[in-house]
C-alpha cells in the first residue's frame, strides 16, 4: 500500500503493482507506474498441469480449464487501471501495464499513440519455447494509449446496431427452439 506522510501521519493512498523510481543523489525526482495483469483460469485447478509441468517440462491441456480474457480484462484489470490511472494521469506521471502478448491481442482494439504521447504504454510479452524444452521471456511488444481510449475500449468496445442483433438472432433461432413458445 503507497502511503505519504501528511500532518505527521501516513495516509494510505492506494495499491500500485510497482512503483518505478528515478533517483539522483539519493532523492526520488521521478516515478512512474507499474501494473501487472495475469490472465486468469476457468474450469478445474490448476495445479496437477503446473506439477505435471514441474516434473516433466510439459505443458499439457487436458480440456478442463481455459483462459478467461474477459474476466481479466474487464472484471479485473478494468476496474484497477480505472482507481489508479486517473491518479497517475492528474499527476502527469505514465503509467504502464505489463501482460501477457496473446491477453493483449485479445483485448477490444485501442487506438495507438506516437511514443511518448502516451498516458497508459501497454508492455505485451511473449513467452516462446525454446529447443532445449525451456520457455524464454522475449522483449516486449510496446503499445502506447490515451487513458480515455482504454477507458471507453475496456469499458464499453463498440456495441452492435440493433438491427445487427436481430439478424444474428433470427440466423441462430434454431438453437433457442425449446424456448419458443
Amino acid at each position: 500500500m503507497l502511503e505519504v506522510e501528511r500532518a505527521g501521519k501516513l495516509q494510505k493512498i492506494g495499491k500500485v503493482d510497482y512503483l518505478l523510481v528515478h533517483t539522483h543523489k539519493e532523492k526520488a525526482v521521478d516515478f512512474a507506474a507499474l501494473e501487472v495483469q495475469a490472465v486468469y483460469i476457468s474450469g478445474k485447478t490448476i495445479r496437477p498441469a503446473f506439477d505435471r509441468y514441474v516434473e516433466t517440462g510439459l505443458l499439457g491441456d487436458d480440456g478442463k480449464r481455459r483462459t478467461d480474457f474477459r474476466s481479466s480484462a474487464q472484471k479485473r484489470l478494468m476496474p484497477q487501471l480505472a482507481l489508479k490511472v486517473p491518479i497517475f494521469r492528474r499527476w502527469g506521471k505514465k503509467f504502464f501495464v505489463a501482460v501477457d502478448g496473446t491477453f493483449f491481442s485479445e483485448l477490444p482494439t485501442i487506438k495507438k499513440q506516437k511514443p511518448g504521447s502516451g498516458e497508459v504504454t501497454w508492455l505485451a510479452y511473449d513467452i516462446e519455447r525454446q529447443k532445449e524444452g525451456q520457455y524464454k521471456m522475449m522483449p516486449p511488444s510496446v503499445v502506447h494509449t490515451l487513458w480515455d481510449d482504454v477507458e471507453h475500449a475496456l469499458r464499453e468496445g463498440i456495441a452492435p446496431e440493433k438491427s445487427e442483433l436481430m439478424e444474428q438472432l433470427s440466423k441462430d433461432i434454431y438453437k433457442f427452439r425449446s424456448f419458443l413458445t
